[in-house]
């Protein structure tokens, strides 16, 4: 039984594709990178420089939205480490890209 929002297949959808474990974006597409390793360009967006999953949980949906607003035709993800509360940003991704 579907109690909250949060534990349907499909929950937060920026309207645009999204995806997930990527190491580059799409041709007009946005980037969200993890930790220092990922540069800075106009269409790349950070959840955490400091590679802080805490950080980067409070920061997707923020980031995904400004994405949405700048017009980007998708949004394609880095590869998040899945412990930890990366399962949660792992699993809010996996519903945002849902069909």
């Amino acid at each position: 039984k579907i109690k909250r929002p949060g534990q349907l297949k499909f929950h937060y959808s920026p309207g645009i594709p999204v995806y997930m474990n990527r190491k580059r974006p799409i041709k007009n597409g946005a980037f969200i990178g993890f930790g220092k390793k990922f540069k800075y360009e106009k269409n790349y967006f950070n959840l955490s420089k400091n590679a802080n999953l805490k950080e980067a949980a409070n920061n997707l949906y923020k980031t995904m939205r400004i994405i949405k607003k700048k017009k980007f035709k998708s949004i394609t993800v880095c590869k998040i480490p899945n412990i930890g509360i990366g399962q949660a940003i792992n699993d809010r991704l996996k519903k945002a890209s849902y069909k």
